[in-house]
């Protein structure tokens, strides 16, 4: 969006005129009522027939003598300068805004598309919160049935000793063994 500061273009005015708009704004026919005006041409880019191209520039009176005409020259010379120099700093002002304006677009740009990987990743993080809450919660289930079965274990080797001594005892006349006050039940703890 370009930035408008509502600076006109000055490459028109302040003694500069085409022929055409110096005849509708000052009322006259052409350059000889110009010379009829006491006026003299100091700089001219045309002839004189009133083409749109024709600039030509005029300063009020004819005579003065040499140092009058040289200074009102030098004078004129210089609002030119200052012209060109304030159009030229003009476009280098147009050009710096358009030249910020594409780097905040590209600013912009680049904002969104790390916003777009922020929400990408925020979206993953959540995810894997939620897998690592269920696996969480799977182990402590395995850490249960796991406490169950070395409970059954421990159970069923107390009870196979118990088979092989009470085997044993019956095979060689030894008395079979005793089991501790609870029976099996103390066996699973």
């Amino acid at each position: 969006m370009p930035l408008d500061f509502g600076l006109p273009d000055m490459d028109v005015g302040f003694g500069l005129f085409g022929v055409d708009a110096a005849a509708a704004v000052f009322g006259y026919d052409g350059v000889a009522s110009d010379a009829a005006a006491g006026l003299s041409p100091v700089v001219g880019a045309g002839d004189g027939s009133g083409g749109g191209g024709d600039v030509l520039l005029y300063c009020e009176g004819g005579g003065g003598g040499e140092d009058g005409e040289e200074e009102r020259r030098r004078r004129l010379r210089r609002k030119i300068s200052n012209r060109e120099s304030a159009r030229r700093s003009r476009a280098r002002r147009r050009q710096r805004v358009e030249e910020l304006e594409r780097a905040a677009d590209e600013l912009r740009a680049e904002r969104r598309a790390l916003a777009s990987r922020l929400d990408a990743t925020a979206r993953r993080a959540l995810a894997v919160r939620g897998a690592n809450a269920r696996l969480h919660a799977e182990a402590g289930v395995l850490r249960r049935r796991l406490g169950e079965a070395q409970r059954n274990a421990a159970v069923l080797i107390g009870l196979s000793r118990l088979l092989r001594s009470t085997a044993n005892g019956a095979h060689g006349g030894a008395a079979p063994a005793q089991l501790p006050n609870g029976g099996v039940a103390s066996l699973m703890t």
